[in-house]
C-alpha cells in the first residue's frame, strides 16, 4: 500500500506514473479531440448561442416599442412614450452587441428598416398620423428580417451541433479503445487509493457526527502527511472555534442576545494584548428600579432590550467594525471601543437612549417627569425618567492592569457620574501620565 506520508497529489502522480505508458497515445488523442470540441463550442457560446439570444431580445424590444406607441396612439399619455425610448435604447444596445459576432448580409437590411421605423415613429410622437401604414410596414419588414436571422443562425447551430456530436463520439470510442489496456494495468493502484481515501473520509464523516453532537473534543486520528491529514487538521480547529462560539452563546444575554462576562473579559484581554488604546465604558441606567417597581418586570424587561438594541447600534453606526458591545446583566452594560471614537460612542449612546426613554412612559409620567415610588430604603421618593450614567475608562496596552482592575475602576468611576441628574458621561485616560477627565 502507498505511504500516507504521501500527498494526495503524490499518489496520483504516482499511479498515473506506472499506466502513463500504456495511456498516452489515449490521453494525446483525447486531448487533440476535446481542444477542437473546445474551440467550436467556445465558438458555439459565443457566437451562435448568444446570436439567437439576441435575435429574440430585438424581437421582443420591437414588439415592445408597437405596444407602447399603439397605447400611446389612444391615450396619449407621456409614460407609453417612455416606454418606447426605454425599448428603443434596449433595441440599439442589443443590435450593437448583435453587430460584434453577425455579419451577414441582412444585418445592413436590419438596420436601414429599423432606421425607416424609428423616423416614422417619432413623426407620430410629433403629431403626425398619417405615416402609421407605413411604419406597421417597417416595423413587419424588421420582424420579417430578425425571424429570417434568427432561423439562419438556428440552422448554423443545428450544424454545428450535429458536427461536434459526430466529433465526440469518434473521439470518446477511439479513445476508449487506446486506453483500455492502460484502465486494467491501472485498477489495482486506483483500488488501493480509493480504500485508503474512503477509509480518511470514512473517519471524518465520524468526526463530523462527533462535533455536531458536541464532542468538540474528538480526535479523527488522521495521520498528518496528506491533504486528508491537513483537513483532519482543520477540523479539530473547527471543533475547537465551535467549543467556544458555544460558550460565547451560553455567555450571552438571553433579554438582548449580547455577549456577556466571558466574552467581555476576553475581548478586554485581547485588546491589552494589542498595541492600540481602547476605551471601557461602563453603562447604567438610572432609576431603573423605580421604573420596574412601578411597571412591573415585563414592561422593564422589554426596556432592557431595547436599551440594548439601541446601543449597539448607535455604537456599530460610529463605522468601527471592532468594536464591542456587551450586556453584564440587568441594566449594565459594556462598551469596548478605540480610544479615539470614546467621547463620540459616550454621545451617540446618551441621544439614543435619552430618545428611547419617553415612550416607555405613560402620558402622565412623561408629562411630571418623574414618577413616584418607594427606593431600596424605603422611603418614599419622587424619581426622574430613566437617564443613562457612562463612565469610560482609556486604556493604553502595557500601561493598564488586567481585564478585572480594568472593570473595576470603570465600576467606581460610574458610582460617581451617577451622583449627576439626567445621563452624562466622564472619560479618564489611564496610561498617559496626564489624568485627564474629559465630561
Amino acid at each position: 500500500m502507498l505511504s500516507f506520508r504521501l500527498t494526495l497529489v503524490q499518489k496520483m502522480i504516482l499511479s498515473f506514473a506506472v499506466s502513463g505508458v500504456c495511456l498516452t497515445a489515449a490521453l494525446v488523442y483525447a486531448l487533440a479531440g476535446l481542444d477542437a470540441m473546445h474551440r467550436v463550442e467556445e465558438e458555439f457560446a459565443r457566437k451562435d448561442l448568444a446570436a439567437v439570444t439576441m435575435t429574440i431580445g430585438l424581437r421582443d424590444a420591437i414588439l415592445a416599442q408597437e405596444r407602447a406607441l399603439g397605447k400611446y396612439l389612444i391615450l396619449k399619455e407621456q409614460v407609453f412614450r417612455d416606454v418606447f425610448d426605454k425599448n428603443v435604447q434596449q433595441f440599439n444596445n442589443t443590435l450593437f452587441s448583435f453587430q460584434q459576432i453577425y455579419q451577414g448580409s441582412k444585418l445592413k437590411e436590419l438596420e436601414t428598416s429599423y432606421k425607416l421605423y424609428h423616423q416614422a415613429s417619432q413623426k407620430i410622437f410629433a403629431g403626425n398620423t398619417s405615416v402609421v401604414p407605413a411604419m406597421k410596414q417597417s416595423a413587419e419588414r424588421i420582424e420579417k428580417i430578425i425571424a429570417e436571422i434568427r432561423d439562419e443562425q438556428q440552422d448554423s447551430l443545428v450544424y454545428k451541433l450535429k458536427t461536434t456530436d459526430e466529433q465526440e463520439t469518434t473521439t470518446v470510442s477511439r479513445s476508449i479503445f487506446l486506453a483500455s489496456f492502460g484502465v486494467v494495468v491501472s485498477s489495482l493502484i486506483a483500488v488501493l487509493l480509493i480504500y485508503s481515501f474512503a477509509r480518511s473520509i470514512g473517519k471524518l464523516q465520524k468526526a463530523t457526527h462527533r462535533i455536531a453532537e458536541g464532542e468538540f473534543d474528538y480526535d479523527p486520528e488522521i495521520p498528518p502527511g496528506d491533504e486528508i491529514g491537513t483537513l483532519a487538521k482543520d477540523f479539530s480547529r473547527m471543533a475547537i472555534r465551535l467549543k467556544q462560539l458555544e460558550q460565547i452563546s451560553l455567555d450571552a444575554s438571553p433579554l438582548t442576545r449580547l455577549p456577556g462576562n466571558i466574552a467581555i473579559e476576553r475581548a478586554i484581554h485581547q485588546r491589552l494584548a494589542g498595541t492600540v488604546p481602547f476605551a471601557v465604558c461602563y453603562l447604567d441606567l438610572d432609576n431603573f428600579k423605580s421604573y420596574n417597581d412601578r411597571y412591573g418586570y415585563i414592561k422593564a424587561s422589554d426596556l432592557i432590550r431595547e436599551a440594548g438594541r439601541v446601543i449597539y447600534d448607535a455604537v456599530h453606526g460610529l463605522q468601527e467594525p471592532q468594536a464591542f458591545v456587551g450586556h453584564i446583566g440587568g441594566d449594565d452594560f459594556v462598551v469596548i471601543i478605540s480610544a479615539g471614537k470614546a467621547e463620540a460612542a459616550c454621545q451617540a449612546i446618551i441621544h439614543a437612549v435619552d430618545a428611547l426613554i419617553p415612550d416607555f412612559y405613560s402620558a402622565e409620567d412623561r408629562l411630571k417627569g418623574a414618577i413616584e415610588g418607594v427606593d431600596r430604603y424605603g422611603v418614599h421618593r419622587v424619581f426622574p425618567l430613566i437617564s443613562i450614567s457612562i463612565s469610560a475608562l482609556v486604556c493604553t496596552p502595557g500601561s493598564c492592569g488586567s481585564a478585572a482592575e480594568i472593570a473595576t475602576a470603570a465600576a467606581q468611576l460610574k458610582d460617581q457620574v451617577k451622583k449627576e441628574t439626567g445621563s452624562n458621561y466622564c472619560i479618564v485616560r489611564r496610561g498617559t501620565g496626564d489624568g485627564t477627565v474629559l465630561e
